[in-house]
């Protein structure tokens, strides 16, 4: 048989190396299970931004666009919404408004 003070010794080494092993395995699982609760998080985030999207999408004014096509259209053909009634001045093109290899 063994000594009392050793089997008290070769009993609290034993204990502490279970204790550090069980403690690894711990620390593992809390990582995994925080990891879990990360990409959790994550994927509530990105339900719920798609959720608020989809409530508020922005509607185009149809009202106000139809009211500014009949006033440009009230200025005859001519009118663009690009150079107006009035055209693009000769001046103003390339080459003073000379006819180009492009047309005139």
């Amino acid at each position: 048989m063994c000594d009392p003070v050793s089997a008290i010794v070769g009993s609290a080494i034993i204990g502490a190396g279970s204790s550090a092993i069980q403690g690894s395995a711990s620390r593992k699982q809390a990582r995994r299970a925080q990891a879990a609760n990360e990409a959790s998080a994550e994927r509530a985030r990105q339900s719920s931004e798609i959720a608020y999207n989809r409530a508020n999408q922005r509607m185009p004014n149809i009202a106000a666009l139809f009211a500014n096509n009949e006033q440009f259209a009230s200025k005859g053909l001519g009118g663009t919404f690009l150079t107006g009634a009035g055209g693009v001045s000769p001046t103003s093109l390339p080459l003073g408004g000379a006819a180009t290899l492009l047309g005139s």
